[in-house]
C-alpha cells in the first residue's frame, strides 16, 4: 500500500464514525476499568519475608513474565490480571505506582502499573504482563536482567480525569497543574537515543506525525515514540486498531 493511501487511512479516520474500523485488534491496552476481590494472583510460600524498599528508586535485578495462567484471575491490588495490559508484579513497590522498566542489554523500555505482588521464586524482581515483556522482546527468552525504576504512585484518578474533562479541562477548585490525562499511542520506548530515532523514522512512513518525546526521571532519560492525544481511552482504542491491523505492535498509555 502506498504511503498516500496510509494517509488518506488516518485522515477518514478523523472525518468518518470510528464505527468503520471495528476490525482487527490492539493488543495492548492500559489503565482497563477491572473490579474484584481483595486477593493476591499469587500466594506467598510459607515463611516468606518481603524485601526491603530498594534504595534510590532503582533496582536491578532478572525480571520473568506471566500470562495465560493467571489471565482473569485477581490481583493483590484487586484488579483482574489482563495479560495485554501494561502491568507487573513487584515484591517491593508499593502497589497502584507505575515503574520503567529498561531491558538492560538490548535497551528497550516500557512504563508499568504495579498492581500485583511476586514472583515468589529465584531471586527474581519483578514479573511483567505479557505485553510488557513484548515491549521488552523478552517473550522468547523469557527472563531479562533488568533496571526498575520507581516513579511514584498513580498520579490521579480516573473520577477526577472526568471531573476535570466535565468541567471543559477547567477546575478553578484545583491549584496544581492539571491532572495527567488523556491517552497517547506509543510505538516503542528506549534509553538510547538513535535507537528511537530510527523507529521514528520507520513509523513516519506509515503513520504522518509519529515523533520523539524525551523523559527526564532522576537523571535517567527516556526517548518514547509516539502519535497523538486522546481524551478518551475509546477514541484512543478505535485508532489504535486502524494501525494493528498492519501488523504493528501499538500500545495506548498515558499522555504526558
Amino acid at each position: 500500500m502506498s504511503n498516500k493511501k496510509i494517509t488518506l487511512i488516518l485522515i477518514l479516520f478523523f472525518v468518518f464514525t470510528p464505527a468503520i474500523f471495528l476490525s482487527g485488534c490492539v493488543p495492548y491496552i492500559i489503565g482497563g476499568n477491572y473490579s474484584g476481590q481483595n486477593s493476591g494472583g499469587y500466594a506467598p510460600p510459607p515463611g516468606y519475608y518481603p524485601p526491603k524498599r530498594i534504595s534510590n528508586g532503582v533496582e536491578i535485578g532478572v525480571a520473568s513474565w506471566y500470562g495465560p495462567g493467571f489471565q482473569g484471575r485477581p490481583t493483590a491490588s484487586g484488579q483482574i490480571y489482563n495479560m495485554y495490559d501494561l502491568t507487573a508484579a513487584s515484591l517491593t513497590l508499593p502497589l497502584d505506582s507505575y515503574a520503567y522498566v529498561t531491558d538492560l542489554e538490548n535497551h528497550r523500555s516500557v512504563e508499568v502499573l504495579v498492581d500485583d505482588r511476586g514472583p515468589y521464586a529465584d531471586g527474581r524482581i519483578m514479573d511483567l504482563s505479557y505485553a510488557a515483556a513484548r515491549a521488552l522482546d523478552m517473550i522468547g527468552p523469557g527472563t531479562a536482567l533488568v533496571r526498575v525504576q520507581y516513579l511514584g504512585p498513580n498520579p490521579v484518578s480516573l473520577a477526577e480525569c472526568k471531573r476535570y474533562y466535565n468541567a471543559g479541562g477547567i477546575v478553578p477548585a484545583v491549584k496544581h497543574a492539571p491532572p495527567v490525562c488523556g491517552y497517547t499511542l506509543q510505538f516503542a520506548a528506549y534509553t538510547r537515543k538513535n535507537k528511537a530515532l530510527n523507529k521514528v523514522s520507520a513509523m513516519k512512513k506509515f503513520v504522518p506525525g509519529v515523533h520523539l518525546i524525551k523523559k527526564n526521571i532522576n537523571g535517567s532519560l527516556y526517548y518514547k515514540v509516539v502519535f497523538g492525544r486522546f481524551k478518551n481511552l475509546q477514541d484512543a482504542y478505535n485508532f489504535a486498531k486502524t494501525i494493528a491491523k498492519y501488523g504493528y505492535d501499538v500500545y495506548i498509555t498515558r499522555s504526558e
